[in-house]
């Protein structure tokens, strides 16, 4: 198992649009040469950009930088009306090729999504605005929105929370036709996968095809934190959307998302989020808003 590279086409067309309705959004991690602008207009579960995972839920906007792996994987219980989510991808060249000197400001916005923001505040509701009107629209309106959709996330850069380590964006990018980063890929893909497993560094070694005793500097240089700290926050985020979503016992959403004890789980969730378990169920998602999770272990 590896992230899929996913080529994307347009040739008479400089963006490429899409509005999809699924009835969950599942899938793998994946990656691709473009930069990614993606609104979730309904749908929950965990959100994987970079060294980041993190629950999302109806309103998400994140913009992904080039080759950095992604995935919008649907948890819990969905809307009877199923997910939807507008996309909207576009070439890492694509201010160079427009050729306008409107559009140079922009560029420092790009370089500081790379690995992945989320939109935030003002900003995320005036962008989501804008992104309705692209559905139905010709090719020339949506061009004419993009530039409006930039412009917002430029005059709102202090609305931009980073997700991910700017070290796996600008590492994989520069290196993604040798073998470190697919090597990386298959574990990445394969941690998401068996989140719930106990997931050992003998075991990831295997899967990259590296030494247990190199893996550790191999898995910090590809992704950007250690191993562990990975599987903790991913884990986290996993537990923090299951307390957000329904009233299971804490002990069970401990043991479901792979934490050996209670008194781990506690003591993880603290280290990311700021507050025990019971706490941050009480403020529900307001309690997560702008908290970074922080790197623990070797």
């Amino acid at each position: 198992m590896r992230i899929a590279r996913e080529s994307i086409h347009h040739a008479e067309e400089s963006l490429r649009c899409m509005h999809l309705e699924l009835p969950a959004f599942r899938g793998g991690l994946h990656r691709h040469g473009h930069f990614e602008l993606t609104w979730i207009e309904r749908g929950q579960g965990l959100r994987w950009v970079g060294d980041s995972v993190e629950p999302f839920f109806d309103g998400d906007l994140v913009l992904v930088g080039s080759e950095t792996p992604h995935l919008w994987a649907s948890r819990g219980v969905q809307s009877p009306q199923g997910c939807a989510a507008t996309v909207l991808q576009f070439p890492p060249d694509w201010l160079l090729r427009c050729g306008l000197p409107e559009l140079k400001a922009v560029a420092p916005l790009l370089v500081q999504a790379a690995a992945g923001v989320e939109v935030l505040g003002g900003t995320r509701a005036e962008v989501q605005s804008l992104l309705g009107r692209l559905p139905g629209a010709t090719a020339q309106r949506r061009v004419a929105v993009f530039i409006e959709v930039l412009g917002c996330l430029l005059a709102g850069a202090a609305e931009l929370r980073e997700l991910s380590a700017p070290l796996l964006a600008t590492h994989t990018a520069a290196l993604r036709a040798g073998p470190s980063p697919q090597r990386a890929d298959r574990v990445l893909s394969w941690i998401e996968a068996h989140l719930a497993d106990k997931l050992s560094v003998e075991n990831a070694a295997a899967v990259a095809h590296v030494s247990p005793a190199a893996f550790g500097r191999f898995f910090r240089r590809e992704v950007g934190k250690s191993f562990t700290a990975y599987v903790n926050d991913a884990r986290c985020g996993w537990a923090a959307l299951r307390l957000m979503q329904g009233r299971e016992p804490i002990a069970q959403i401990a043991q479901a998302c792979g934490f050996p004890t209670l008194s781990n789980f506690g003591e993880q969730f603290r280290r990311r989020y700021g507050m025990a378990p019971r706490d941050f169920r009480a403020g529900r998602v307001d309690a997560m808003r702008g908290r970074q999770p922080s790197e623990d272990g070797p």
